[in-house]
């Protein structure tokens, strides 16, 4: 058998790597930054406790680069590309991301909020993490408030501070994804609707 060369080398690096983000993200998804050990993203990784330094310095650089690889992955980004171009209500957006957002609970969408819950409510995260998870906040809050504004100015959602209500409409959320949606998958239009008539004048 004749020896890899040095591309195929490196792809067999890039796709182990990737194996390890994979498994490390639904880690500390479930068991939170503090518990997270590397044994354990190991064995949900399928890799020996060793092979993961030979990727990664750190349990920290671990979650870092493995939160960056599943944001650039995530389908959320290229949902809300295509929510803004559609030519419907600012409720109707609202509805449509909502959804989204809670059909999603098996993906890596739901463990990326589950981590950046997590991180947002323990002690001692290294800064460069809590600035990681505070810029993927601005993102939503940045694509929502001038739908929030549209909507006030149509008369479809309530006068109050834009930036407090899409604080609101994203806590809510998040809460639901990092505990369990399983409850609003029935129903779930009906569901929403109610949801959002804390938010609209309707």
């Amino acid at each position: 058998m004749a020896p890899l060369n040095e591309d195929q080398l490196e792809n067999i690096r890039n796709e182990r790597k990737i194996q390890i983000m994979r498994a490390a993200i639904k880690v500390f998804a479930t068991h939170g930054f503090k518990l997270t050990k590397i044994s354990l993203i190991a064995k949900e990784a399928g890799i020996s406790h060793g092979l993961v330094y030979h990727y990664f310095k750190s349990k920290e650089e671990v979650l870092y680069d493995s939160l960056e690889w599943a944001m650039e992955l995530n389908e959320t980004r290229k949902f809300l590309t295509e929510l803004s171009e559609m030519a419907i209500s600012p409720v109707e957006k609202l509805h449509k991301f909502t959804k989204f957002a809670l059909s999603s609970s098996l993906s890596t969408s739901s463990d990326i909020f589950r981590i950046i819950q997590h991180l947002e409510h323990t002690e001692g995260v290294p800064d460069h993490l809590l600035e990681f998870t505070k810029n993927v906040g601005m993102m939503y809050v940045e694509f929502f408030i001038p739908i929030f504004i549209e909507g006030q100015k149509a008369g479809e959602i309530i006068q109050e501070d834009p930036e407090v209500l899409v604080g609101i409409f994203l806590t809510i959320i998040s809460g639901v994804m990092a505990d369990d949606p399983g409850w609003w998958q029935e129903n779930m239009d009906h569901k929403i609707a109610i949801y959002l008539r804390m938010l609209t004048t309707r």
